[in-house]
């Protein structure tokens, strides 16, 4: 089967992603006077380093990184020696998961490609006040692609029903918060080699014949959906979506390795993933692995780090053999290469460190 990609120059006039004004205002409500944090205090993230832990003591410190904060990554803030039972965090106005941990409480907040950047509030409650930060989110250009696809497989695409109810499960899924943290340390790719890319890219897809007559794609067109998740495209005639993940070519069958410990959350067979398994790390944090040949593990499965899960394939609308991995945060995607990026420090509780908090 054969695909034929043509990577589009974005220009000024015609931008891939809808940009947001880097200097929005945020709409997050004011915190009230008994905020020890003013809200103009804004964080532009803080290096992780190697320094003695703070003692357990609230102090209204909070280590913000990693030191680029931008669209499509991660942001983690650890308030330290903050050691509530329940925290309760919230980002952009909304409640978001968060989680004590031997630091102080944790907030991981992704930031998908698909929500804009800007400036916005970050509240960490406690007993008698709340924690708030400003964190300024960095723009990203993803870029845009046409993708031509022979008709076997371009008629998955135009199964609406079916591609709606398989989101529907993998959304469930990736949704579901564990309080319990399964990982330790760095993270490791899952399959060795290969070129990895094309995490946030819009994709545009059309028959292989069309390749031969020109098409046209307009600088209005937009994804509003992630594939695998979501099930919205940018019209009625081309099926597309954002790419939530990164493609990584590989050979067939070769081994998917667990970059993690986790417990297998779902094993299933879907039109647009094709053979799928998800591995939950805990504490809202999901890998998902698609296109699969063979999966080697069943629900419910707790895993170590570099547990073989299953091969390589290219099962679902796939034209060759490749992995496609994903990194989910309390149900949204992120960029694997930025997950992969930030320091054990910033991930790994029993390692956060003092640097200069915010």
């Amino acid at each position: 089967m054969t695909k034929h990609i043509i990577p589009l120059l974005v220009l000024a006039a015609a931008c891939s992603v809808e940009n947001a004004d880097r200097n929005a205002t945020d709409t997050t409500a004011a915190p009230p006077p008994t905020d020890t944090v003013p809200r103009s205090d804004t964080a532009r993230g803080a290096v992780f380093d190697t320094a003695p832990a703070l003692a357990a003591t609230d102090s209204g410190n909070v280590l913000v990184g990693p030191e680029e904060i931008r669209r499509g990554g991660v942001l983690v803030a650890v308030a330290q020696g903050l050691t509530i039972e329940n925290p309760r965090c919230s980002w952009k106005g909304a409640p978001l998961p968060c989680y004590r941990t031997p630091a102080g409480v944790r907030a991981i907040v992704p930031l998908p490609a698909d929500e804009p950047g800007g400036r916005y509030a970050l509240v960490i409650d406690r007993p008698a006040s709340r924690i708030t930060r400003e964190v300024a989110v960095a723009e990203a250009d993803f870029g845009r692609e046409l993708i031509f696809l022979d008709d076997s497989i371009y008629a998955l695409l135009r199964r609406g029903g079916d591609i709606a109810r398989d989101a529907r499960a993998i959304r469930r899924v990736l949704e579901t918060e564990t309080p319990e943290q399964h990982w330790s340390g760095a993270w490791r790719m899952p399959v060795e080699g290969g070129k990895s890319s094309g995490y946030g890219v819009e994709r545009f897809y059309h028959r292989a014949s069309d390749s031969a007559r020109v098409v046209r794609l307009e600088s209005s067109a937009r994804t509003r959906g992630a594939s695998g998740i979501d099930t919205v495209s940018a019209g009625q005639h081309v099926p597309a979506w954002r790419h939530a993940g990164v493609d990584i070519a590989v050979a067939r069958r070769t081994s998917v390795r667990a970059p993690q410990a986790g417990a297998v959350a779902e094993v299933g067979d879907y039109v647009l993933t094709g053979k799928t398994l998800i591995l939950d790390h805990g504490q809202g944090v999901h890998s998902a692995y698609f296109h699969l040949d063979t999966v080697l593990v069943s629900e419910g499965d707790v895993v170590r780090k570099g547990a073989t899960l299953g091969r390589v394939g290219a099962s679902g609308p796939a034209t060759g053999p490749h992995l496609h991995y994903g990194i989910y945060l309390h149900g949204k995607d992120v960029d694997p290469a930025v997950w992969h990026g930030l320091p054990s420090s910033a991930l790994d509780p029993a390692a956060a460190r003092s640097a200069a908090p915010r």
